[in-house]
């Protein structure tokens, strides 16, 4: 399968960096969303992406740049009127955020079709959505964040939402063939909430990951050369630092 980057960048405005969002696309042509930030959904077409090959849209929290474009995905499948069953994922509360969406927007959001299923997925849940097997495990940041890994196609995809350094990011990249794992800023400023260089490079170096993809930069990253800050925190494997466009093969064993 091939990973989009639809958005590698955080709800700052940033003339080369939208808002978080990833394509999952498969062999065959289906795809699997990971994120639904604000402007996510101009970028599907470039990857190969419609209402009818959209299997899985998963959101990690309900932080906006993570989700906005949520209404945007509702109201396109209704005027286009597809009928492809879409699973629409997130941690606890999504029932209700989705419910919330559909409110605000009555009757323009409603799923006539009954080809919708909301689902709310916790630590150690598990999704099969053909060909997409999804697991998930409460990470370091909102309340029910949602660390990820997607398998199809033989291969393995462990993503970290938005996170700070914690043991089940560690176990959800450990076996991956990509880790997309969020660095939000430079090695010299500390939080506990999301990864800097340093504490990016840990977690790859503690799960042996054998191929590391970072994103999610905020401008404070902008000038900074992030890939040496990587490497001098221990960090050896293959290495990419994801922009907007890029995409990469998610192959067994990459």
């Amino acid at each position: 399968m091939k990973l989009h980057v639809l958005g590698s960048g955080t709800a700052i405005p940033h003339p080369e960096r939208g808002a978080s969002g990833y394509a999952l696309v498969s062999d065959d042509g289906a795809a699997c969303l990971l994120e639904c930030g604000p402007g996510s959904t101009r970028r599907w077409p470039a990857a190969g992406v419609d209402f009818d090959s959209a299997r899985v849209v998963l959101v990690t929290h309900f932080h906006v740049d993570h989700c906005c474009d949520l209404p945007a995905v509702l109201f396109g499948r209704m005027v286009t009127s597809t009928t492809a069953r879409l699973s629409l994922v997130g941690p606890l509360g999504h029932q209700q955020h989705i419910a919330g969406i559909r409110a605000l927007f009555t009757p323009w959001l409603d799923d006539s079709t009954g080809a919708i299923d909301v689902v709310e997925l916790g630590d150690g849940d598990a999704l099969s959505a053909p060909p997409f097997e999804i697991t998930t495990r409460h990470v370091l940041h909102a309340d029910h964040a949602l660390g990820v890994r997607v398998q199809a196609d033989g291969a393995t995809l462990a993503f970290s939402g938005d996170s700070g350094p914690c043991d089940a990011l560690v176990e959800l990249c450990r076996g991956a063939d990509v880790a997309l794992i969020e660095c939000s800023y430079p090695a010299d400023r500390e939080t506990r909430s999301h990864l800097n260089a340093r504490t990016a490079a840990e977690v790859a170096v503690a799960a042996g990951v054998r191929s590391l993809v970072l994103t999610h930069f905020y401008p404070r990253c902008d000038g900074v050369d992030i890939a040496q800050q990587v490497r001098e925190a221990g960090y050896a494997g293959a290495l990419h630092l994801a922009r907007d466009g890029d995409v990469i093969d998610v192959t067994p064993g990459a």
